[in-house]
């Protein structure tokens, strides 16, 4: 199975502080032409078996765990924002770069193991989470005066978080929309795959009790066809939860920022420092059945030169929309990208009910 990996991605082995290593290419998608290296076998179990996804900063991997041998989904951090500090020799702010990243990775994993010991079945069950050498975060590095730098940590290097999850079969709906017709689905199938997505949101969306002066609430806010994997009938799994912003409601802090995309991201994104509301995810499923329906991506109405990962609300089309499908189904949508949150559907609950209502209509 190690040889499809090199077949397919025309990964190259070698050989780092007396470990096998793979060094290959994202072949496709935004990340499209990036290196990536990871030991082979991963933290001595793990056969990596081929690429399966990247978007953002994050890297996916299919990989056999050679206990069980089963297939695994494997996901780490494809690269760092180092290089500023590489430039300047800054050892510490490039230590610094790595942690953030790497504790989001960790977060995701408590994330997962909360949702699924709250019953929700449809994000990937969190099998292990393992550590390895990063044999790319050494470099070398070019300096501003041209000459060549290494990152000397250690720790640091053999420190690389990885996440271990079940296998999940399907592809992605973004996939699912490019040999679609018009790249759009039909109404009925557009409502049954985001009625699922509100289900997870609701769960995700319930205040979590942790310990004294803690509770927590997830916003997923990068909800987009890409984080949505679909299955036969339709079964939808919702991956990349590492891209949520964690609160604490007891204190009003914002512990971890999240993630957003350009386009899918409610207005509230814009400004770092805005503590979102469920209403915010409300939006993102609004942005998600435009595209749907009417085959038109978020990502298409942004302004040039904008990139992705930049939080930036976008002005939808309506009319596009209102020849697209009936106008119950037309206002739903249009309420959940009301650019004001309060006007909005409050919660997944309320949105999965309006949804549920709509279908039962058709």
């Amino acid at each position: 199975m190690p040889s499809k990996l090199v077949s397919t991605l025309n990964a190259q082995p070698f050989t780092w502080r007396d470990r096998p290593f793979l060094r290959a290419e994202v072949p496709s998608g935004d990340n499209r032409g990036k290196i990536f290296t990871i030991a082979q076998p991963l933290a001595q179990r793990y056969v990596i078996v081929n690429f399966f996804a990247s978007g953002g900063m994050g890297l996916l991997v299919e990989g056999l765990d050679q206990r069980t041998q089963c297939r695994v989904l494997i996901k780490t951090s494809l690269f760092y924002d180092v290089i500023p500090y590489a430039k300047v020799r800054d050892q510490d702010g490039f230590t610094n770069q790595l942690r953030l990243p790497r504790k989001t990775l960790e977060m995701e994993r408590r994330i997962l193991v909360l949702l699924r010991n709250a019953g929700c079945n449809a994000v990937p069950h969190p099998n292990d989470f393992v550590y390895d050498s990063n044999p790319q975060l050494e470099g070398p590095y070019t300096t501003e005066d041209k000459k060549e730098w290494k990152y000397a940590d250690q720790s640091m290097l053999d420190a690389e978080p990885y996440l271990v999850m079940e296998a999940v079969e399907g592809q992605s709906l973004g996939q699912v929309l490019e040999r679609a017709p018009g790249r759009k689905l039909p109404a009925v199938r557009a409502l049954r795959i985001m009625c699922q997505v509100a289900d997870v949101l609701h769960v995700l969306h319930q205040p979590k009790s942790m310990k004294a002066g803690m509770t927590w609430q997830l916003i997923y806010q990068d909800l987009k066809p890409a984080n949505l994997l679909i299955s036969s009938q339709d079964r939808v799994t919702v991956i990349d939860l590492g891209g949520c912003q964690l609160l604490n409601l007891d204190t009003g802090q914002k512990l971890l920022p999240g993630a957003a995309t350009a386009g899918y991201c409610p207005p509230e994104c814009e400004q770092p420092y805005n503590m979102l509301t469920p209403a915010a995810d409300v939006y993102t499923v609004g942005a998600n059945l435009y595209q749907l329906l009417t085959g038109k991506s978020p990502l298409e109405l942004l302004p040039p030169g904008l990139v992705a990962m930049q939080a930036r609300a976008v002005q939808f089309d309506f009319k596009l929309l209102e020849s697209a499908c009936r106008p119950n189904l037309a206002d739903l949508v249009k309420r959940c990208l009301d650019p004001e949150p309060a006007t909005r559907f409050q919660d997944a609950n309320s949105l999965h009910e309006a949804m549920s209502d709509v279908l039962r209509g058709m």
